[in-house]
């Protein structure tokens, strides 16, 4: 009689308790909960490196539009281009390349190379006819400093520049930090532009009392 009872309370509490897994598989409760909390590191690394790379992007853009603009703005000039004139369009390097400030954190170095040499004949060397920098970081121009004598093969293969000729060419450096410093961006931004003067020639820059923008 007592083995009956047994084995009957101890089939029921199998039963119960296939029941209770049965429930348990089918309880759906928390796992939307769970999978967010499983998902929401990854999307916070994507959104980190997303911001990053998006600030990055534009910073190129913009250094490399105010490369392009400084050259195309001086070389809209003709001769009588004064310091105070190449001092007022340096400032624009800071407009065009907002909210990146050049004038605080980078260097821009206008650089104009001569070709030299008998006129009407291919020139026989290039130098440096002036050169101006606006920024607090020391230039590092791939073309020398003022007065340099430049390598014929360091001017750009597909600008062809005469004797007599003026080449205006800006290089800009920018020194980026990542907003949030999630990717590892940090460092020196650098393009540069080249036009020809298209009004005249500006062999050298009119002194006006106004200091010029020295390099360092």
């Amino acid at each position: 009689m007592k083995q009956a009872n047994l084995y009957k309370k101890l089939k029921k509490s199998l039963r119960n308790r296939g029941t209770n897994l049965r429930s348990l598989k089918s309880d759906q409760k928390g796992i939307a909960l769970i999978e967010f909390a499983l998902a929401a590191p990854v999307l916070a690394a994507l959104l980190l490196a997303c911001t990053d790379l998006a600030v990055y992007l534009v910073a190129h853009q913009r250094v490399s539009r105010a490369a392009y603009t400084m050259s195309n703005l001086m070389t809209q000039m003709d001769q009588g281009l004064t310091e105070s004139q190449v001092n007022d369009m340096m400032l624009a390097l800071d407009q065009v390349s907002q909210p990146f400030n050049i004038g605080q954190d980078g260097v821009a170095t206008i650089t104009a190379i001569v070709g030299e040499g008998v006129d009407g004949s291919p020139p026989n060397a290039y130098s440096v006819a002036w050169q101006r920098c606006y920024g607090p970081n020391p230039s590092s121009s791939n073309y020398g400093s003022d007065g340099a004598v430049v390598a014929a093969g360091d001017i750009p293969s597909n600008t062809i520049v005469t004797t007599s000729q003026i080449l205006v060419i800006t290089e800009v450096e920018y020194d980026f930090v990542p907003i949030v410093g999630f990717l590892p961006l940090d460092g020196e931004i650098s393009y540069e532009a080249y036009f020809r003067p298209r009004r005249g020639t500006i062999e050298n820059i009119v002194a006006d009392g106004t200091s010029p923008g020295v390099c360092s």
